[in-house]
């Protein structure tokens, strides 16, 4: 694992040594998998949720085979057989007997194997003829790491299953070759909250009451103040704590905004970070975003942009069509807002979110988007 020059990587996991605090979270997700109990894990988008999987998976390894997928990236459950097999077998590289077992095995398939020239890791291709040539290769894959001690298979974005024609055989499928397995635990994640929820919480879905839930939110603030400020001062730069409150504020606690902000003043200070540099920074990032907000203005009717404008302003939005919300931003009657919060909820340009006490409340997904409203 190599480590980046940077401390605050964007995309990746290189350790516990970069990766703040989630200890409750991983704790609670090594106890669960190690004593037998499948985990559906909810968090919004960019909040760390597969770096916490990762996380996860270093201190279970080396007793512990781990392999993880994007679901996301398959459009079939064609792409999504190739794809786990791939996951399977990068996830078992470093378990030479184990690795050899399962390469020996993919080869009666016929394979395209090949090796990512910017990862390094291996790719399987294989053209499958039909859907039960595909269901008898993943059930294969499952029983031979069933029969070779814990494994962990971690499906992020798991919900996007049902964006494919085939999704809910897929789901019932699933469920049904998984009861059978002892020793492979699984980790179901995702981010849109809803999905989830309804594929795993009721009673006419096949997963019904099958796993464990978890949700994550932000990190605590000052777990957060403490981690940025020890790694500035490891690399011999000075931060002071009314910088990291306007890092940690500006970022709204969203665990890549926070990253993504202090990898650019990272870069930009030598010894001492100055407030400027926070608000060059910060400039950088919407210039960069400039483009792809004003597309975006322009693929919704000037009302939907309108409320989501008034979302971003306001920051936290509980009750959209109360009198006061309606009559300071102009919005006209509450059966128009509905309408298009309707549509700004489906494209999660607006997220719904909870606080501990069950209330609900409305919030631009995008936080950068967010802040670039507040400034205009």
């Amino acid at each position: 694992m190599s480590e980046p020059i940077n401390p605050f990587p964007i995309h990746g996991y290189f350790g516990p040594e970069l990766f703040c605090n989630r200890d409750d979270e991983r704790d609670m997700l090594i106890e669960a998998v190690r004593n037998g109990r499948n985990i559906t894990l909810f968090a919004p988008r960019r909040i760390g949720k597969s770096a916490l999987i990762h996380h996860v998976f270093h201190f279970l390894h080396p007793k512990w085979s781990c392999i993880y997928l994007d679901v996301q990236e398959s459009a079939s459950f064609k792409d999504f057989t190739n794809l786990f097999l791939t996951s399977v077998l990068n996830g078992v590289k470093r378990q030479k007997t184990l690795f050899n077992k399962v390469q020996e095995w993919l080869l009666s398939f016929r394979p395209v194997l090949s090796t990512n020239p910017h990862t390094g890791s291996f790719e399987v291709e294989i053209d499958f003829k039909s859907d039960a040539q595909q269901q008898t290769s993943i059930k294969s894959a499952f029983q031979l790491l069933d029969s070779q001690g814990p494994t962990v298979i971690a499906l992020d974005e798991f919900q996007h299953i049902h964006s494919w024609d085939e999704g809910f055989a897929v789901e019932s499928w699933l469920r049904s070759e998984i009861q059978h397995l002892k020793n492979v635990r699984f980790i179901f994640s995702g981010s849109q909250f809803h999905l989830l929820t309804e594929m795993f919480q009721s009673a006419k879905r096949p997963f019904f009451a099958s796993t464990q839930p978890m949700n994550i939110g932000k990190i605590e603030m000052e777990r957060y103040r403490i981690f940025i400020g020890r790694m500035f001062q490891a690399h011999g730069k000075a931060i002071r704590t009314e910088e990291i409150d306007c890092i940690l504020e500006w970022a709204d606690g969203n665990t890549y905004n926070v990253q993504l902000l202090c990898n650019r003043i990272f870069s930009k200070a030598s010894k001492k970070v100055e407030q400027a540099m926070i608000d060059e920074s910060i400039i950088e990032i919407y210039a960069e975003n400039k483009l792809s907000y004003f597309a975006l203005r322009n693929s919704m009717s000037k009302y939907q942009w309108q409320v989501l404008t008034a979302i971003a302003i306001e920051g936290m939005v509980f009750a959209p069509t109360a009198r006061d919300f309606l009559k300071k931003y102009d919005l006209g009657a509450g059966p128009s807002v509905l309408r298009a919060m309707e549509y700004l909820l489906s494209r999660e340009l607006v997220y719904q979110y909870y606080q501990d006490d069950g209330k609900k409340y409305y919030q631009v997904y995008d936080i950068i988007l967010m802040r670039w409203l507040q400034k205009r």
